[in-house]
């Protein structure tokens, strides 16, 4: 049985030819035929409803997949999915990170911690001014970043003088806890019973001057500290020393 050559079947020596030229460039990447695309190089497109598009990021169809490296006619595209791309009119900075906006321009550009797209949409990241690495990361949906708990200690807080029950100490607390966790109040260092939407413990936090207490799945940022000197059986002087412990939303 004779074998076959390559040459022989129609076409798939180009094919081979193109295959070997992606690995080499070290990216992985195709040419597109789409009439009057009208895309240039740099650009971030997504393919949508049979067509390539300009990336959006307040859109789901319409999230980024490839960087378009070249337009060799106004028919056809080189376009990266994954790995080295260089356009020579890009001015990135080196080492940063670019994402689709959602402006629908589909022009990566810098992220920022403050970008609150619609989508998260990572495209790549710069390497030189004008290479950058296509990154395998696909789209998510839903931009906003997973919220966790993280604990905080408002250590070391002197308190104003207290005299009796219902007495400000001029402490608040800083954040809001994290759904609905525990607020662990110490002084000098020991724990003491803090009210439950009640003013008969140790202490308790308000918003209305101290009249009535906070549920502890009610307090919020700037809620203040009351202490009860007669139910306690001592009242607070400057020297003492308050802390405050408890989580708070990564985001804030």
């Amino acid at each position: 049985m004779s074998q076959i050559k390559i040459k022989q079947i129609d076409g798939l020596q180009e094919i081979l030819d193109a295959i070997i030229l992606s690995i080499t460039s070290g990216s992985l990447k195709s040419t597109f035929t789409q009439v009057g695309h009208g895309f240039s190089a740099g650009q971030v497109v997504a393919f949508d409803g049979g067509t390539w598009v300009l990336a959006d990021a307040s859109i789901e169809d319409k999230l980024g997949r490839i960087v378009i490296e070249s337009t060799p006619s106004a028919d056809t595209f080189v376009g990266v999915q994954v790995g080295k791309v260089t356009v020579a009119t890009w001015n990135l900075v080196p080492g940063a990170f670019y994402v689709v906006d959602d402006s629908g321009t589909g022009n990566p550009v810098l992220f920022t911690t403050n970008d609150a797209y619609a989508y998260s949409n990572p495209i790549m990241q710069a390497i030189t001014e004008t290479t950058a690495h296509v990154l395998p990361w696909r789209p998510s949906v839903g931009g906003a970043p997973v919220d966790t708990g993280v604990e905080v200690y408002q250590r070391d807080q002197n308190p104003l003088p207290t005299n009796g029950d219902y007495s400000a100490t001029g402490i608040t607390i800083n954040y809001t806890p994290f759904l609905d966790s525990a607020v662990d109040i110490l002084v000098n260092g020991v724990g003491v019973q803090e009210g439950n939407g009640v003013r008969t413990s140790d202490c308790y936090f308000s918003n209305d001057g101290g009249l009535t207490a906070k549920l502890i799945a009610d307090i919020e940022a700037g809620d203040e500290l009351y202490w009860n000197g007669e139910l306690s059986g001592f009242d607070l002087t400057a020297d003492d020393i308050i802390d405050i412990i408890y989580n708070k939303s990564a985001l804030d």
